[in-house]
């Protein structure tokens, strides 16, 4: 399930401009659906480095791993394409949250993929899942 931003209360959201650069470019001449994964990953791990969440993730000895990912690819992107992503958590199990982002084009707001992204909550040394401690939690909710 896929919310708006509108409909979640207490969420940080947080926002990262891509380019489109010759690399970026598959064989159809649009942006590789591999690079829009990377993105994903990328604007997740910044949005949890800037608000402090890696840090406090080192200090209780866990990291997030990723058990799911739903892209929804709606539109293409090309070479030179600026593409602005965003990116919020509004929702959390005991081990759990799906991480919500939407990537859309500068130039015309033509929203070009969206993802829900399952994130598990792992003890490193175990390699278990663990239940995510409620100070984490609020990294990602507004104060």
């Amino acid at each position: 399930m896929h919310l708006a931003m509108e409909q979640i209360p207490n969420f940080v959201e947080y926002t990262k401009e891509f380019r489109v650069d010759d690399s970026m470019i598959d064989q159809n001449n649009h942006l590789n659906n591999v690079v829009c994964v990377e993105w994903i990953q990328d604007i997740a791990v910044e949005h949890s480095d800037v608000t402090g969440g890696t840090t406090r993730m080192r200090e209780l000895g866990c990291a997030w791993m990723i058990r799911t990912q739903h892209v929804e690819y709606k539109a293409q992107a090309f070479l030179g394409d600026e593409i602005v992503g965003t990116t919020w958590v509004p929702e959390y199990s005991k081990v759990s949250t799906n991480r919500h982002s939407k990537f859309v084009r500068k130039s015309d707001g033509k929203e070009i993929f969206s993802a829900v992204t399952t994130w598990v909550l792992v003890d490193v040394k175990r390699g278990r899942p663990i239940a995510i401690p409620e100070d984490l939690k609020d990294y990602f909710r507004s104060r």
